[in-house]
């Protein structure tokens, strides 16, 4: 059996079946960080992401945009956990052959994204590899009362979103079909250029309300099942709900693209999908509007397995789809 019959996912569940927790351990293997208790309060949140140049970077991307995205790859996953990150290390593997000036400009971008999303690149290492590899580490702090994991959704929690969707996988079908870019330079700013949700990520820890998290990187429709399988709960997701990026349908209906095939599975939009108890929505909605971010509801926590959606009066089963490894 090999790697492309299995994938990335079937490879986390047989880490997790291998790799004993210690006493310490309070998330291991299978979320977006892992989760180690430090006293009665406190936890540190670490995460760990790799880019590999010909799989994660699309023709035309610069220096500056490679060491930002690795940045924020790994400070997302701090957000979804409601972590404040405390700093960044990178392990890069470069070719010989590359400029010296490219490099300044990689680690520049590294620098600049760290310091917008209020931490700092404090170490690493460097090595000689074929092709450019940039694996980068992440670590934070969170109060392990107020700690966000997969596992935490509860029936009769709505589900809600940060942002909007879709923008990416727009923006990298527009750099990989070599498309015109005219209007849609929003479109490639999101694949090439994009934030963490760090500070909406520690208000949903603070509010109380919040009940689980996950950062939409896999695409809409694998978050959701990732949730439903780690909470052990069914999910029912309104379609008409789902807020969509302006540009993405005219993008779609311009260039004949499956509107849901970017909205619902695309991926990499680096937003917030969590869920919260009815009774907060409001503080929640209006703690993040008053920080510049909107937030949807998109459907809700039932009692039963799996992911539904609910679109043009019928309901039906959601597939588990999205972007993995290996597949």
């Amino acid at each position: 059996m090999k790697l492309s019959d299995v994938g990335e996912r079937t490879l986390v569940e047989l880490a997790r079946k291998i790799c004993k927790r210690g006493a310490r351990v309070r998330v291991g293997v299978g979320d977006d960080a892992a989760v180690l208790d430090l006293d009665n309060r406190k936890c540190a949140v670490l995460t760990t992401d790799m880019l590999v140049a010909s799989k994660h970077f699309p023709p035309g991307t610069s220096p500056e945009q490679m060491g930002r995205k690795a940045v924020v790859v790994n400070l997302s996953d701090l957000a979804a956990m409601g972590a404040e990150p405390l700093g960044l290390v990178f392990s890069v593997g470069l070719p010989r052959s590359l400029k010296v000036k490219f490099v300044e400009r990689l680690v520049r971008g590294m620098n600049a994204a760290a310091l917008e999303h209020g931490t700092y690149v404090v170490g690493g290492d460097l090595d000689e590899s074929e092709e450019i590899v940039i694996s980068g580490t992440a670590f934070g702090v969170a109060r392990r009362r107020e700690l966000l994991t997969r596992s935490g959704a509860r029936v009769g929690d709505l589900i809600a979103v940060t942002g909007r969707l879709g923008a990416a996988a727009a923006g990298l079908k527009l750099m990989l079909k070599r498309l015109p870019v005219k209007s849609y330079r929003a479109l490639v700013r999101a694949q090439l250029e994009p934030r963490a949700r760090v500070r909406e990520g520690r208000a949903l820890a603070r509010s109380g309300f919040v009940t689980s998290a996950i950062d939409v990187t896999d695409g809409l429709a694998a978050n959701l099942w990732q949730l439903a399988k780690e909470s052990k709960v069914k999910i029912v997701m309104d379609r008409d709900s789902v807020p969509e990026h302006p540009l993405v349908r005219k993008f779609a209906v311009e260039h004949g693209f499956n509107v849901d095939n970017l909205v619902l599975l695309g991926g990499e939009d680096f937003e917030l999908l969590f869920t919260v108890r009815p009774r907060g929505w409001e503080k929640v909605r209006l703690t993040l509007k008053r920080m510049g971010t909107t937030a949807t509801t998109i459907g809700c926590v039932a009692r039963g397995k799996g992911v539904f959606i609910r679109a043009k009066g019928k309901t039906r089963a959601l597939p588990d789809r999205g972007y993995e490894h290996f597949r």
